[in-house]
C-alpha cells in the first residue's frame, strides 16, 4: 500500500513540474502575440464575436459566451495595464481569433493541471494545512472559470437604491449621481448595441453591391454569391469592428443626452489609459502563475480611453462594476464615511432585507433593531411568524479581492469572522436570550412586545451579506475544518443580498420560505462537502425538495450541482431583461395540494406553518395520495353525513398525519376538538414524534377548516392507552373532555 503511494504521489510531482513548465511556456508565448498585434482592434473583433448576442437570446449558464467573458475579462485586464504598443500589426482577422483562442485555451489548461496537481497531496502534510490547501485551491478554480455576479437587472437596482441616499457626496466628489452613472452607461450598451445592427445591415449591403459587381465583369458565378457576401460582409464588419465599439466624449454626449461636464466627470473616473495600475497592485500580469487571479482594472475602470477614443471591451461589467467600485470611492473619504456615510450605508442594508422579508412575510411579524430590555440591540432584523424566529445579522462587509482568489488564507479567515462568525454570534446570543427567559420582552419601534419563547418550534440564525462570498457560505461545514470558526456543528444560514432578492422572488408562502430555510441548514448536517452556488440549491429545491436523504448521496463524498438554475435564470431573464409575463419556476406539486397548501396559510390556527411544512416534506407522490385521501374522506362525508377520517405514518413513525371530515355545524370549535383528539390518540398509539391533523366541515367552502401540530416526546400512560382504545372507532365521535383530563 505504501509503495503505491509513493509511485502515486511521484507522478503527481511529475506531472506538476510538467504543468509548471507549460504554465510558464503558454504565457510567454500568450504575452508574445499580444505584443505583436493592435489591442483594440483584436480586443473589438473579440467582443463582437463572442460577447454580441441578440439582445433577447438567453445565455445558458453552459454557453461558450461565458467562457468568452471570462476570457476577454483576462485579457483585457492583462492588455491594458501594459504601455500600447508601439509597432503593432492592425489587421486582424479570423486566423488571429482562432490562435487567441488556441493560445489562451493551452495556457488556461495548463494552469488547471498546475493547480489540480497541487503539493497538498504530499503524504507529509498534515491535515489542518490539506484542509486549507484545499480551501485555497477551491477559491482559486472557482475565480479562474467564474466571473461576476448574475442577473444585470439587481445589480443596477441595487446599486441605484444603495448609493441613492449618498446623492450630494457623490456629485461633491465625482460630479454625478448614481443615476447618471447608471444612465450613461445604458445609454453606451444601447448604442453598441443599435451600432452593431446598423453595421451588420450596411456591411450586407455593401457585400452585395460588391458580388453584383464581381458577377457582373466575369469575376464570380451566381451560384457562389450566398458564400461570398457571407464572406466579404463579414470581412468589412469585422475589419471595422474598433470603430464600431469606439465612441468620443462628443459622441457621449450625444446618445447620453447629458450634459458635456457630467460625461466628462464620468469619463475621467470610469475609464482608464493604456499602462494604468492601481496603486494597491502595481505588479499584475507579469508573473504566469497568478496572472489569471490578478486585480483587473476593469472592476474599477470598465472603460478604456486611447488617443481621444473610449472603448468598453466589456460591456456586461458595467452593471456589477457600478454596484462595488464607488463602495471604495465612499470608505476612502474617511470624514463622510464615519460621519454619516458608514451609517446610511448599514441601514440602508437593513431597511433593504426587511423589505424583502416583506415579500414573504406580513409587515407587522418583522421589526427592524429590535431592542433587549435593557437597551441594547438584539439584532438587525427580527422576524417573529406563528412560533418560528428569524434573528438576522446584516454584514456590508464584502470579501476583499485577496480572499476572493485564494491569495492569503489569513484574510480569507479575517472576512469571514467579521462578515459570518461575529454576526452568528451575536444572533447566537439573541437565541439564548428566547431559551433562558419564558416570556421574553423585546423594545421594537412601537413600544414593546412579549414572545412566549414556550411556544416556539424553530429559531433560525441568519447571515446576510452584501457581497458575494462564492462557494464559501454554501455548506460552513466544508471549510470549518480549514478556518475553525463554528463550534458543535452550529451553523447559520449565511446568503448575500442578491441571492434573497432571488429566494424571495420565487417563494411565495411564508411555510415554503421557512421550509427552504430549514432544508438549506439542512445541508451543513450531509456527510459530503457541496460545490454549489444559492441559486442552484434553490433551482434544486424546486426540483427535489432539497432532498439528500438517498442511498445514492450516501455514498458520495463529494457532491457538485449545476445546471439546476437554467430555469431561475430564464425566468429573471425574460422577466426582467425581455419585460415579458413568463411563469414561475416552482416546486413540483399537484394543482390541488397547491390549493391546500394556500388554504393552510390563510387560517387563524397557531403552528399552521409546522403543519404546511410538514406537507411539504411529502414525495410528489405523497402530496398525491394526500389530496386523494382528504378528498375521498370529505366525499364520503357529503353523501352520509357521517364522520370520516384517515391517517398515515411516514418518516420511520417519525411523522403521522391525519385527516377528519365532518357535518360541525359551521362549529369550529366542535371541529377543532375531533381534529386534536383524533391526533392525539393516533399519536400515542404510533408513537410518532409528531403528529399533524387536519379537519373540514362539510358546510365550509374551505379545502381546510382546522390544522393542528403535535411534537412531544411519547411516554407510556395506560390511562390514555385506554381512552384510544375506546374511541378510536370508525365515524366515532371522541371526547376530548375526557383527554383533557389527562392533560
Amino acid at each position: 500500500m505504501t509503495n503505491n503511494l509513493n509511485r502515486f504521489y511521484k507522478q503527481l510531482r511529475k506531472a506538476r513540474a510538467r504543468a509548471s513548465k507549460d504554465v510558464k511556456d503558454n504565457f510567454a508565448n500568450l504575452s508574445q502575440y499580444l505584443g505583436q498585434v493592435d489591442p483594440i482592434k483584436l480586443l473589438s473583433q473579440l467582443t463582437l464575436t463572442f460577447l454580441f448576442i441578440p439582445e433577447d437570446e438567453f445565455v445558458e449558464e453552459n454557453s461558450d459566451t461565458l467562457k468568452w467573458a471570462r476570457w476577454i475579462e483576462f485579457l483585457a485586464g492583462y492588455i491594458v495595464s501594459h504601455e500600447y504598443p508601439q509597432k503593432a500589426r492592425s489587421n486582424i482577422d479570423g486566423r488571429d481569433l482562432e490562435k487567441i483562442e488556441k493560445l489562451l485555451g493551452e495556457y488556461f489548461r495548463s494552469i488547471s493541471i498546475f493547480l489540480t496537481t497541487s503539493n497538498a497531496y504530499n503524504d507529509k502534510v498534515d491535515e489542518i494545512d490539506k484542509e486549507i490547501e484545499s480551501l485555497i485551491k477551491s477559491l482559486k478554480i472557482h475565480s479562474l472559470y467564474v466571473r461576476g455576479e448574475s442577473y444585470p437587472y439587481f445589480l443596477r437596482e441595487t446599486a441605484e437604491r444603495i448609493y441613492t441616499p449618498h446623492n450630494k457626496w457623490f456629485l461633491n466628489n465625482l460630479g454625478f449621481t448614481i443615476s447618471d452613472a447608471l444612465l450613461i452607461s445604458e445609454s453606451i450598451v444601447n448604442e453598441y448595441n443599435q451600432r452593431v445592427n446598423n453595421e451588420k445591415q450596411l456591411c450586407s449591403e455593401r457585400a452585395r453591391k460588391h458580388v453584383n459587381e464581381l458577377i457582373k465583369n466575369g469575376k464570380a458565378n451566381e451560384n457562389d454569391r450566398k458564400d461570398l457576401e457571407v464572406k466579404f460582409g463579414c470581412y468589412y464588419y469585422f475589419s471595422n469592428a474598433d470603430k464600431i465599439l469606439s465612441f468620443t466624449l462628443d459622441d457621449l454626449v450625444r446618445f447620453s443626452k447629458q450634459p458635456k461636464e457630467k460625461c466628462e466627470r464620468y469619463l475621467a473616473r470610469l475609464s482608464q489609459k493604456f499602462g494604468y495600475r492601481n496603486p494597491k497592485h502595481n505588479d499584475t500580469y507579469k508573473d504566469p502563475y497568478t496572472a489569471p487571479w490578478d486585480y483587473n482594472t476593469l472592476y474599477e475602470r470598465p472603460i478604456i480611453s486611447h488617443n481621444g477614443k473610449y472603448f468598453a471591451p466589456l460591456p456586461p461589467l458595467f452593471n456589477e462594476t457600478l454596484l462595488h467600485t464607488f463602495y471604495y470611492d465612499l470608505i476612502g473619504d474617511d470624514q463622510y464615511w464615519k460621519k454619516e456615510g458608514e451609517k446610511k450605508y448599514g441601514s440602508w442594508l437593513e431597511q433593504e432585507v426587511a423589505s424583502l422579508l416583506k415579500n414573504i412575510f406580513p409587515e407587522n411579524k418583522i421589526f427592524i433593531n429590535p431592542q433587549y430590555p435593557n437597551g441594547n440591540e438584539l439584532c438587525d432584523v427580527l422576524v417573529l411568524h406563528d412560533r418560528k424566529v428569524f434573528i438576522i445579522q446584516c454584514k456590508a462587509k464584502k470579501l476583499r479581492y485577496e480572499a476572493k482568489i485564494g491569495k492569503d488564507y489569513q484574510l480569507i479567515k479575517d472576512d469571514l469572522v467579521k462578515s459570518i462568525k461575529e454576526s452568528f454570534e451575536q444572533a447566537s446570543r439573541a437565541r439564548e436570550y428566547f431559551f433562558n427567559n419564558k416570556r421574553a420582552k423585546i423594545k421594537v419601534s412601537h413600544g414593546e412586545i412579549v414572545v412566549d419563547s414556550r411556544q416556539i418550534s424553530d429559531i433560525f440564525p441568519v447571515s446576510i451579506t452584501l457581497g458575494d462570498y462564492q462557494n464559501l457560505t454554501t455548506r460552513l461545514a466544508n471549510i470549518n475544518p480549514a478556518l475553525n470558526l463554528f463550534s458543535n456543528n452550529q451553523y447559520p444560514w449565511a446568503v448575500s443580498l442578491l441571492d434573497l432578492r432571488t429566494i424571495s422572488e420565487l417563494i411565495d408562502y411564508p411555510s415554503m420560505f421557512i421550509h427552504y430555510v430549514k432544508r438549506r441548514l439542512g445541508v451543513e448536517r450531509t456527510n459530503f462537502r457541496l460545490m454549489a452556488d444559492e441559486t442552484d440549491l434553490l433551482g434544486f429545491y424546486f426540483s427535489q425538495r432539497l432532498y439528500f436523504e438517498t442511498d445514492k448521496f450516501k455514498r458520495m463524498d463529494r457532491v457538485a450541482l449545476t445546471g439546476f438554475s437554467n430555469d431561475i435564470d430564464r425566468y429573471l431573464f425574460e422577466k426582467y431583461e425581455r419585460g415579458e409575463n413568463p411563469k414561475k419556476p416552482k416546486q413540483k406539486m399537484p394543482t390541488q395540494f397547491e390549493k391546500y397548501l394556500q388554504n393552510i396559510e390563510s387560517l387563524e390556527s397557531s403552528y399552521k406553518t409546522d403543519c404546511a411544512m410538514r406537507l411539504l416534506d411529502l414525495s410528489y407522490q405523497g402530496r398525491e395520495m394526500f389530496v386523494n385521501a382528504a378528498e375521498q374522506v370529505k366525499e364520503k362525508t357529503t353523501k352520509n353525513d357521517g364522520l370520516h377520517s384517515f391517517s398515515t405514518v411516514i418518516n420511520n413513525n417519525n411523522l403521522g398525519l391525519s385527516f377528519i371530515a365532518m357535518n360541525a355545524n359551521n362549529n369550529i370549535e366542535t371541529l377543532f376538538k375531533q381534529v386534536f383528539s383524533f391526533a392525539v390518540m393516533k399519536k400515542y398509539t404510533t408513537k410518532c414524534k409528531e403528529w399533524v391533523g387536519f379537519g373540514w366541515d362539510k358546510n365550509s367552502k374551505n379545502l381546510i377548516d382546522v390544522a393542528v401540530f403535535l411534537s412531544f416526546d411519547w411516554r407510556e400512560d395506560p390511562e390514555i392507552a385506554r381512552i384510544a382504545k375506546e374511541n378510536l372507532k370508525p365515524g366515532q365521535m371522541i371526547d376530548i373532555e375526557e383527554i383533557k383530563k389527562r392533560g
